[in-house]
């Protein structure tokens, strides 16, 4: 399905580009002409390719989400600073023996979650109560009079999960889970622009194949018509016969057509590596000019066992696999956390000091206070708890996925390293037997060019007899090859070993009209 659809992107690339380069430029006459290119640099085409890549982009996006949610999850470790303050004004009714009466607090306290997920919170408060009261003087009597209290204190609160959400596991689980996620896009960022400059360089110096490939062909071609030239010569000096001519004339034609073809291929390798870079295409912006190739290339010896091991463990697509795998099973212990029932234990001691007077109250809370300690615990459990099964089944499901996408990526990978190692192993088989095939070619004359004279005492191989034969036949006069029948049709197979020799039929005493010898 990709190739069909990266098919049609470069049929659709090419008609709008020949359009536009009909309506603009006038077509090329002649195969082998110059051809307008824009040079350009590998690090030039892979600088705009990462800048305008959507993938980087996308992997870029990813690992900031990524260190936003990790940013987020150890924000359970802050401190946090609070302040209260409340007023209150009560009017009673006619009936309200109380009283009117109004109060004013405020209080400040500093909270942080502690390792085993829990939370400490230690806080100062300071109250003003004014109310209706009572008080009897050294004579008996009651008096009613407006009574002001002042309190203040110190207080310290713990709450301690012992069942949901208890222990270190369960606090650093989310903390843990966003590192992986972290480390899982950093890692696919990377994987991505790997493949990315992979792709680059491949299309890159395809390209510089191409151009090398039809430099070939154009020296090629001009060698065939240089060939041409001299053929003519001996066929002026009657050193050779006009069917060489031929030979030549379909030589041309043939690395004429090479020619095209190594241009259509350039074209086409342009176009590939301008899309993957992001590069522009137009009418005159198709070819690329690339750097040149070098003239050697040094190879050095694998092991397949070695090739393996080193692609396994830097591929940083199967980190980021590993890194997905450690967060999902980092989820799925949180959901089993989570699954259990609430059992809070609460406990709270404050000190408490009180006067009339406000400087007195705060001097009463440091040196002669009263103290409070109050203990509470705090349970909940769902009776169908389908929220706890749910989240535990998506946890597990995560995992799964998780581990299969593992072992794909890690068969993937396996599978094209060891394709890349097979073909390197045929190009090096290849390599070899077209240098032996060199070595052990007997020197001849050119393919286009006439007959080389046979040396003395050495007898060429079956395959390059062939061809000589072959022109030897396809020099003769064609009525050498058929018996002419009386209507003027060469019946098929009968061909006459050499001119003025009756077949195998005449021979056995067949008619005298049926095969006779052909006159001169």
């Amino acid at each position: 399905m990709g190739t069909a659809i990266r098919g049609a992107v470069f049929r659709t690339v090419f008609v709008l580009i020949g359009v536009a380069r009909g309506a603009s430029a006038q077509p090329r006459a002649e195969a082998g002409e110059a051809i307008e290119a824009t040079e350009l640099r590998l690090a030039d085409v892979v600088a705009v390719a990462v800048r305008q890549s959507p993938d980087l982009a996308r992997a870029r996006i990813d690992v900031d989400a990524a260190r936003g949610g990790l940013t987020r999850a150890e924000g359970s470790e802050d401190i946090h600073l609070g302040a209260q303050a409340q007023a209150t004004v009560v009017h009673a009714a006619s009936t309200d023996p109380s009283g009117d009466s109004d109060s004013e607090s405020v209080v400040v306290s500093a909270s942080r979650a502690l390792p085993t997920g829990g939370i400490l919170r230690a806080s100062a408060s300071g109250t003003r109560n004014r109310s209706a009261g009572f008080q009897v003087d050294a004579a008996g009597n009651v008096m009613t009079q407006v009574l002001t209290r002042y309190t203040a204190g110190i207080g310290l609160d713990v709450v301690q999960p012992l069942l949901r959400g208890a222990g270190s596991d369960a606090f650093e689980a989310p903390i843990r889970q966003a590192a992986s996620q972290r480390d899982a896009a950093a890692l696919t960022a990377e994987a991505r622009a790997r493949d990315l400059l992979v792709s680059l360089a491949q299309a890159y110096w395809q390209v510089a194949f191409a151009w090398r490939q039809l430099e070939v062909r154009k020296a090629s071609l001009e060698l065939a018509q240089r060939q041409l030239g001299l053929t003519e010569g001996a066929i002026r000096a009657e050193k050779v016969s006009r069917s060489e001519l031929l030979a030549v004339q379909e030589a041309i034609a043939i690395r004429k057509q090479d020619v095209i073809a190594g241009e259509q291929e350039l074209y086409e390798r342009s176009v590939a590596l301008r899309l993957l870079g992001g590069l522009e295409i137009g009418p005159a912006a198709i070819a690329v000019r690339t750097e040149a190739l070098p003239d050697r290339l040094d190879t050095a010896a694998l092991e397949p066992a070695a090739v393996l091991r080193t692609a396994f463990e830097h591929s940083a697509e199967l980190a980021a696999l590993a890194a997905n795998l450690r967060a999902a099973e980092i989820a799925a212990a949180a959901a089993d956390g989570a699954a259990r029932s609430r059992l809070d234990l609460d406990i709270t001691a404050r000190t408490l000091g009180a006067d009339t007077a406000l400087d007195t109250a705060l001097s009463s809370a440091t040196h002669r206070p009263g103290y409070s300690i109050t203990a509470g615990l705090t349970g909940d459990r769902a009776i169908e708890r389908r929220t706890e099964r749910g989240g535990q089944a998506v946890a597990r499901a995560a995992v799964l996925t998780a581990r299969v996408a593992e072992r794909r990526g890690a068969r993937r990978r396996g599978d094209r390293s060891r394709r890349a190692e097979r073909r390197r192993r045929a190009e090096a088989l290849r390599a070899r037997q077209v240098d032996q095939l060199r070595r052990a070619a007997p020197p001849g004359r050119a393919r286009a060019g006439p007959a080389a004279p046979r040396r003395r005492g050495r007898r060429l191989p079956r395959r390059a007899r062939r061809p000589r034969r072959a022109q030897r036949r396809d020099a003769r006069p064609l009525s050498h090859h058929h018996a002419v029948t009386p209507r003027g049709r060469a019946p098929a197979g009968r061909r006459l070993r050499r001119p003025g020799r009756v077949t195998r039929r005449s021979r056995r005493g067949a008619g005298a009209g049926c095969c006779t010898p052909r006159a001169a």
